[in-house]
């Protein structure tokens, strides 16, 4: 068979979705079923998907910069659209995959991946303006797409119960792990917790862009309710990029980090992330709602128990290897919070559970659910 993969979500900061894209991208590389597989960015052909990031440098730098968004968007999708269907006449005989929801047209076989469907359910999350573009394109998707990817069940189900979509044409490929989140020895991550003044198996993680949904003002609310002690001894560490609708959130975590309760070093390289993973006591990932919740896998990967959500994906992905918290509630994060943090049996029976529970979650594997949904 022969691909089109659109790989303009790999943009800087890469986050969720543009690792997933560029896994993915590396190993449908390696399935002998693919002859051929083209990636597409915005308005090019990119000829390496490992290079995608730097090539797409100037769409990161217009979403920073532009103001006007909802137009910024909307011009950059009709653009897009014209110049993916200029370059892909007389290629109706590949099989087109959008990973980031929206479907360009195109007169072959289409797939769109559908990571969640936050915009449905927290839509008080969203920025008007993405809403508004989502709730106009997500039809013309359904519409076009021969099948839809998904990473969990739960979001399979809950396309089934929105859209009305077949189940049989609805494919689940859950995300994996790159090799680089695994168990670090303390000599092995020095440099990085130095550099942040952190102290291995001593600090908390959360590792989140600062927007709503992932729900930080609870958790930093529950957090510095803890005994004083308890916080000393192991400090929060907010991990991740700069969001939407966090200019309050932003305040607030200005405000902890000038008292010292908390660490905020906002977007760190993949290096750096892999060694506070391994190196953390616990992450902590109470989001309100995730279509998966990929730092439950990585951290479990690098041998670190996880504290997160009995809700959306989080609770099927981590299985029984996590202690769940209801997201709602600050006071439930917080007890969590204590529990996970001062139960040392707990810690170590987890820690083992989840390193054994994330090594079935693999981007190799992705990749061959995702070739056979495109054989379906």
């Amino acid at each position: 068979m022969k691909v089109i993969l659109n790989v303009d979500a790999i943009t800087y900061p890469i986050t969720g979705i543009g690792q997933y894209v560029l896994q993915l991208g590396q190993q449908l590389q390696q399935q002998q079923q693919i002859k051929d597989i083209k990636f597409f960015s915005a308005d090019h052909w990119v000829n390496d998907v490992s290079s995608a990031a730097a090539e797409n440098q100037w769409i990161s730098t217009l979403r920073q910069w532009i103001p006007f968004k909802s137009l910024a968007l909307n011009t950059y999708a009709k653009r897009r659209a014209n110049k993916f269907f200029h370059h892909t006449q007389g290629l109706d005989d590949y099989l087109f995959h959008s990973p980031n929801f929206i479907l360009m047209p195109f007169v072959g076989k289409s797939v769109a991946t559908f990571h969640d469907l936050s915009f449905v359910h927290y839509r008080q999350t969203q920025p008007k303006y993405r809403l508004q573009f989502l709730d106009r394109e997500i039809p013309k998707t359904l519409a076009q797409a021969s099948a839809l990817i998904v990473p969990s069940e739960h979001v399979k189900q809950e396309i089934i119960a929105h859209y009305g979509y077949s189940a049989d044409n609805i494919h689940v490929t859950p995300l994996g792990v790159g090799a680089g989140f695994k168990p670090y020895s303390e000599e092995e991550t020095t440099v990085t917790l130095e550099k942040y003044r952190l102290k291995y198996g001593q600090f908390v993680l959360s590792v989140a862009t600062t927007e709503p949904r992932k729900n930080l003002k609870r958790l930093l609310m529950a957090y510095t309710r803890l005994p004083e002690n308890l916080r000393k001894a192991n400090p929060l560490v907010l991990v991740g990029s700069k969001g939407w609708l966090d200019q309050h959130l932003q305040k607030e975590i200005s405000k902890l980090v000038n008292q010292g309760q908390i660490i905020s070093p906002g977007y760190i390289s993949q290096t750096e992330l892999q060694h506070l993973y391994a190196a953390a006591k616990l992450t902590a990932f109470p989001s309100l709602y995730e279509g998966f919740g990929l730092p439950i896998i990585e951290s479990m990967a690098s041998g670190t128990p996880v504290l997160t959500s009995a809700n959306s994906a989080m609770q099927e992905v981590a299985s029984s290897h996590a202690l769940l918290c209801e997201a709602k509630s600050t006071e439930s994060i917080h007890s969590s919070l204590h529990q996970a943090l001062t139960d040392e049996s707990w810690l170590q029976k987890t820690s083992k559970s989840g390193l054994k529970h994330a090594q079935k979650y693999t981007w190799q594997a992705c990749a061959k659910l995702t070739v056979e949904a495109y054989e379906k």
